[in-house]
């Protein structure tokens, strides 16, 4: 190359720098107001594509990115009518792949690129010459373009990450609309994972009024690979989890995050309620690199509080559950899919029934105890005492009326052979007339001690056909039968801590040395007097 070839290439070479400056520093000055003033994406380029045209001499110029709104749109600066050279399928085509665009057409040299912000496709941009398509003024403008694309991406950013948190934001949603609140965390997590470089993650939460922890969930993630998940557990590192997480959670303690060595990471408390907080559960994540930028650390707080939202659903689930079935039972429940259809909803069962409640309780009130406080206890007290017998037993409380506590066995799974649920049912009135009793000697009702009689408690049992489900209009789980009828009337033909059983039960249940006579009695409203048995 002579002297005066590298004169002239330096010179054109400056002037596409000199040009590119000025570029920089027009659309610098643009964005700057746009910024200040919080310029739309649309008023923006209002701004930006006349800059565009008039520094490459360009006749036209179309860009297609996303707004605000996160939707796909359409922006051109025309010099005359009519539609642009190429039409957006033509460009497309190419700048989706990450290929550049040059090409005469009609009379014009279009030029396109693709935009890139932070790595991720976010349309294209293009500018139409209707001049020869002389080679050294399509290099100019081919940089002047990469120049104005350059410019643009920083604006974009803020929309682009947008764009992205608005789809992980969908993701998680998604996932933890999964009714099966464990399926949901795990699909969760894939987001988050999909999305921030983390190494290791705990999880645990549980509903705030669960003291024996049956409730409680957990997950342990360790180098990306999950090691620990209370649906499956690993017995020593779940007796620590049970043991150190109520701790944790409440702050106490940080014993479980010490066994897996997490001392460093976000961490994020899952609180509901305004008024009266409640802490549901603790996320922490760790990542070897250190700390988190500013976008992950905001993707693991929209994690948290998604997931926050989705346990708040879990614990309303789980309080109303628990109203009447056992911890263990409400547990299997919410591991079921579709479990109100599968388990709740009315249909005929064979049902094991007991109806029990305290002998002479009119008596005792008034003539023992007095107070209102002091019977509000003892029925509470009691009550209480019952409702935990029948859980363990594996029945049901199907509810409370006055002193009288009604149980069911077979629900909600009726996986109990018959007899099976008839032994249940009369160890839980064994147990139940042993706690009666045993409140004559509670310090807590000293007005009971040596009363005659003494206090004790009246049974019936029965074994029928229900109707049993959710019904009304609080889905009370509850059940409907003649059945249901005569054993609350057996209960009334009970004196106290007699445990009368209606004949199909004592036959269901074939153990006859455990039985007295059969003896009958005529009822109200029924035809046939009842046919039943002492408990002995």
């Amino acid at each position: 190359m002579s002297q005066n070839d590298e004169t002239q290439a330096l010179k054109r070479r400056l002037e596409r720098l000199e040009a590119r400056l000025k570029m920089n520093e027009a659309a610098d000055e643009t964005l700057e107001l746009a910024l200040r003033d919080r310029l739309p994406l649309e008023s923006a380029l209002r701004s930006m594509l006349p800059l565009l045209v008039a520094h490459t001499g360009a006749d036209d110029a179309w860009v297609r990115t996303y707004d605000e709104d996160l939707r796909l749109r359409d922006f051109r600066y025309a010099g005359a009518a009519g539609d642009f050279p190429l039409t957006p399928e033509e460009i497309l085509r190419a700048t989706d792949a990450g290929e550049r665009v040059r090409k005469l057409t009609d009379g014009h040299t279009v030029l396109a690129q693709p935009l890139d912000v932070a790595g991720e496709l976010f349309g294209a941009a293009a500018v139409a010459l209707s001049t020869p398509p002389d080679p050294e003024r399509l290099a100019s403008v081919s940089v002047l373009l990469d120049t104005w694309c350059e410019e643009r991406d920083g604006y974009l950013a803020s929309i682009a990450w947008s764009r992205r948190k608005h789809r992980v934001t969908q993701a998680l949603s998604d996932a933890l609309k999964e009714p099966v609140l464990d399926e949901g965390v795990n699909r969760a997590i894939a987001v988050l994972k999909e999305n921030v470089a983390f190494d290791d993650l705990l999880l645990v939460f549980k509903h705030e009024e669960d003291f024996g922890g049956a409730s409680l969930h957990y997950k342990i993630i360790e180098g990306g690979e999950l090691t620990h998940d209370s649906r499956s557990p690993a017995a020593s590192v779940d007796d620590f989890v049970r043991e150190t997480a109520p701790a944790l959670l409440r702050g106490e303690s940080r014993a479980l995050l010490e066994r897996f060595g997490f001392s460093k990471g976000r961490e994020e408390v899952l609180i509901s309620g305004v008024r009266k907080k409640q802490v549901l559960g603790r996320v922490v994540v760790t990542s070897a690199r250190g700390e988190f930028n500013t976008y992950d650390r905001d993707l693991v707080e929209l994690f948290a509080d998604y997931l926050r939202q989705r346990v708040v659903d879990f614990n309303r689930e789980w309080k109303r559950l628990s109203l009447t079935f056992s911890p263990d039972t409400v547990k299997r429940l919410l591991q079921e899919d579709d479990y109100r259809a599968r388990f709740l909803a009315p249909a005929e069962h064979d049902v094991a029934v007991m109806f029990c409640d305290i002998s002479g309780f009119t008596r005792i009130s008034e003539q023992l105890l007095g107070e209102p406080a002091l019977i509000g206890q003892l029925v509470d007290v009691w009550g209480r005492q019952v409702v935990d017998i029948v859980w363990e037993t594996g029945g049901v409380f199907d509810k409370m009326v006055g002193d009288c506590v009604i149980g069911l066995w077979g629900p909600p799974f009726f996986d109990l052979a018959p007899r099976e649920a008839c032994a249940r049912a009369a160890d839980a009135a064994e147990r139940i007339r042993e706690v009666t009793r045993a409140l004559g000697d509670d310090p807590r009702f000293p007005q009971l001690a040596g009363a005659e009689p003494p206090i004790g408690v009246a049974t019936g049992l029965s074994f029928s056909r229900l109707f049993v489900g959710l019904f009304g209009p609080n889905e009370d789980y509850t059940g409907f039968s003649s059945g249901m009828n005569n054993t609350a009337r057996l209960q009334g033909l009970a004196t106290r801590d007699e445990i009368l059983c209606l004949e199909p039960f004592s036959q269901v249940l074939a153990t006859p040395k455990r039985f007295g006579d059969v003896r009958s009695a005529p009822v109200k409203n029924v035809a046939e007097p009842l046919q039943f048995r002492a408990l002995a």
